[in-house]
Order: structure tokens, then C-alpha cells, then sequence
């Protein structure tokens, strides 16, 4: 597979639409007003191994960057910031999760990605629409890579949702409800797990960032965004929590009307086996080889087809006044 490099730079807050060359970078990172955005999809181990011999980067982010199953988290290095997390697409299926390491230098970001269709220009917008939020650097490039993967977080559980709220308007549909309900659920339960995942180590990330740009008072400008940030994190967080028990209860609820349908009908065909026994019941009666009143006479056979009726009918309007037919 081969690597999609991308490279931007803003000098004075504004977009430089010139080419730049990964060589260049380490130059740019001595110019005051320069930032800039290395962004790399799937690169191969030797352009990460470029990469680092370029910004002077540590082993450990080397091997961190390149491997798939990261948890979520901020580490410090002494002469840069190392951050790991997931973008989510879709439903948060096992092809819709994607890594993302991200290094923050003094005067630019480093962006590798493992994979998927992250919305590179609309990092580029928020930058654009806000000149100022450029000048304030690399941190301020941070938050708006930050803030659009925490959105694609809301893309998903909103998708989820909507998802979920059709399952539960079709649960007492009785011409859905069983196991497809049931195998809907349990697929939907997974996808909302594989987010939790991803998205609660987030809050720590998200606290780390807070702390370290309150302890920076150059960076003071940039503190209500990723506080608000941080909120979004929270917000998303509990959002999937409550997905994942709104889940539970679809499962549980659909458990319980199979079970209300199961008793419905054992008690349908009981009240049918009650009726039926009755006249089995009579006519075992007068097959007696004995004399009994009626014996060989019509009356009698007239008497028990009566009588098989007016019980059958009897049983028949009970058992329907008590809802069991």
C-alpha cells in the first residue's frame, strides 16, 4: 500500500499554497510564524522511520504510531507531545475504526493514519474561517484535527440512535418482533461497544489537554476551546452509554414479549384442549356398555350432543371474558 502524504503550512495565519517537501520541514519548525501539517495515511515503516530521523522522534513513537490496537492516550516527551486515538465512520463496524497518532512539535502537527477517510478539509476550513485561530500554533492545529474526530464520534451515535429508535418502534410490531429484533440488538450492542472503546479513553486525553494548556499562559486563548472539547468528549461518552443500555433493554423487553407470546399461546391451546375434552368426555360417557338414563333411546343421543355444545359454549365464553382466547 502506498503512503498519501499530504503537507500544509500557514505562515502569519494564513494558508501558504507552496509545495513543501518532507526535508523541509525541520526548517520550517525554526520560523516564528510558520505551522505546519504533515498529514501521512498508511505509511510504510520506512517513511515513519524518515519521518522520525527528520523531527528527531523517539523510538517508542515509532513503534506507537504504526501499531493498530494503541489504546487512547497523551504522552509527553521532552520535546514534543504524543497523542493516539480513533477516528469512527459509519455504524463503528470493525472497518469503520481507524487509528490515529498524532505529533505535536513546537510550530507543526504530524498526523499518521492508519486507514480511513478522515475529513482532512475540514480541519483546513476551521483554519481558514478563523485566521487567528493559525497564528495561535500547533495547539490550536490540534484541537480542530481534535474537535473533527470527536464530531465523527456524533456522526456515529447519532447513526446509532436513529437506528436504535426504529428498533424500538418495530419491537411490538408482532410481524418483527423475535429474532430478527434480536440479532439487530445484539449486532448494534457490539458496534456501541467497539465505540465505548474508543471513545472513553478519550476523556482522559481530553483532561490531559485541558491541564496542560491551563499550565501554559501563552496558550490562555486556546482554553475555552478545548474545554469545550473536553465537554464534547463528556457528552459523547455518556452518549454511548446510554446507547449501550437502551440496547439492554430492547434485548430485554424483546425477551420478555417472546415469552408474553410463548404464555399467550399455551394458554390458547390449553383453553382449546379444555373445550375439546368435554365433548371426548360425553361421548366416553354414553359409550358405556352399561344402561344409563337414555339408554337406546333417541332423546339420549339428543341429550349429549346438547350437553357437548352448551359446555363447549360455556368454557368457550370464560375462557374469551379472561383474554385466554
Amino acid at each position: 500500500m502506498t503512503c498519501e502524504r499530504r503537507i500544509r503550512r500557514w505562515r502569519s495565519g494564513e494558508l501558504d499554497d507552496r509545495e513543501v517537501s518532507l526535508h523541509d520541514v525541520r526548517d520550517l519548525l525554526s520560523q516564528d510564524d510558520t505551522l505546519t501539517w504533515v498529514d501521512l495515511l498508511d505509511p510504510e515503516h520506512a517513511d515513519i522511520r524518515q519521518l522520525a530521523e527528520t523531527l528527531d522522534l523517539d523510538e517508542h513513537t515509532i513503534e506507537d504510531a504504526l501499531t493498530m490496537h494503541e489504546r487512547p492516550k497523551a504522552v509527553r516527551f521532552q520535546a514534543y507531545s504524543f497523542i493516539t486515538c480513533f477516528t469512527v465512520s459509519g455504524l463503528a463496524a470493525d472497518d469503520d475504526l481507524h487509528r490515529m497518532s498524532i505529533i505535536v512539535l513546537p510550530r507543526a502537527v504530524v498526523t499518521v493514519r492508519l486507514g480511513g477517510n478522515f475529513p482532512v478539509d475540514d480541519v483546513d476550513s476551521a483554519l481558514q474561517d478563523d485566521p487567528h485561530l493559525a497564528r495561535l500554533g500547533a495547539k490550536a492545529l490540534l484541537h480542530a484535527i481534535l474537535d473533527t474526530t470527536v464530531d465523527g464520534y456524533f456522526d456515529a451515535a447519532t447513526r446509532i440512535d436513529d437506528t436504535v429508535g426504529d428498533l424500538e418502534d418495530r419491537l411490538f410490531a408482532e410481524q418483527h418482533a423475535g429474532p430478527s429484533i434480536a440479532r439487530e440488538a445484539f449486532t448494534l450492542h457490539k458496534r456501541v461497544g467497539r465505540m465505548r472503546r474508543v471513545v472513553l479513553p478519550m476523556r482522559e486525553v481530553a483532561t490531559t489537554l485541558v491541564r496542560r494548556v491551563t499550565g501554559e499562559d501563552e496558550q490562555h486563548e486556546l482554553l475555552p476551546f478545548y474545554q469545550d472539547l473536553y465537554d464534547h468528549t463528556m457528552r459523547v461518552a455518556e452518549w454511548s452509554e446510554s446507547l449501550r443500555e437502551t440496547l439492554e433493554t430492547v434485548q430485554d423487553t424483546n425477551l420478555a414479549l417472546g415469552d408474553a407470546a410463548l404464555n399467550n399461546i399455551m394458554k390458547k391451546l390449553t383453553s382449546w384442549a379444555a373445550i375439546i375434552a368435554v365433548p371426548t368426555l360425553i361421548t366416553g360417557w354414553y359409550g358405556q356398555n352399561v344402561p344409563y338414563p337414555g339408554f337406546g333411546a333417541h332423546w339420549g343421543f339428543w341429550f349429549s350432543t346438547v350437553l357437548m355444545l352448551v359446555v363447549a359454549a360455556v368454557l368457550y365464553v370464560v375462557f374469551r371474558r379472561k383474554n385466554w382466547l
